[in-house]
């Protein structure tokens, strides 16, 4: 074979490969599915540490969940994944878990996203989006109410973001749910 040839042959390969749409968003979705990403980011170092408290004791009580920290670069690319379903659960302040639930303020261009509490953790909130399975919830709020880090199962009601009904049936003592 000619060199020629050889290079037109390479060249063709490559630009079926190219045009083939190949990406590695595919295994995001896939590793996403996988493990219970907790959410933070880096204008917040705080959130940081706290996440990976968490995913600590997730490991521990529920290891399965194989959960992970996933850090954006700030709380606007947080929200985005957030309200574009690519993660599920976070930890954030209370502010700015309040603005993002209303999509007021620095999220606005975010919108709206359907926030619930799963429970105050260390002096934040550890949320997740309204979608989250209630089983999923009920059993993230099982792990950590009563540690270190969310040491009493507590309701307060003036963070202005709704429980989400798998904790609300953890504090309120009802049985584990039966769905996914």
């Amino acid at each position: 074979m000619n060199r020629r040839r050889a290079l037109w042959l390479s060249a063709g390969a490559a630009m079926v490969l190219l045009l083939s749409g190949h990406t590695p968003y595919g295994q995001w979705v896939v590793y996403r599915k996988k493990h219970l990403l907790i959410g933070c980011h880096k204008a917040d170092p705080e959130t940081y540490d706290l996440a990976k408290r968490v995913v600590a004791l997730l490991e521990k009580h529920l290891p399965a969940a194989k959960s992970r920290v996933a850090r954006a670069p700030d709380a606007g690319r947080l929200a985005s994944l957030l309200g574009t379903a690519q993660m599920a659960v976070a930890t954030l302040g209370a502010a700015d878990a309040a603005a993002m639930l209303r999509g007021t303020g620095r999220f606005e261009a975010y919108g709206a996203i359907a926030l619930r509490i799963l429970t105050p953790v260390a002096g934040r909130l550890l949320v997740a989006r309204a979608d989250f399975p209630v089983r999923h919830a009920w059993l993230v709020t099982g792990a950590l109410v009563g540690t270190d880090l969310a040491p009493a199962p507590k309701r307060p009601d003036d963070f202005g973001i709704p429980w989400h009904p798998g904790s609300l049936a953890f504090l309120e003592g009802r049985p584990e749910p039966v769905d996914g």
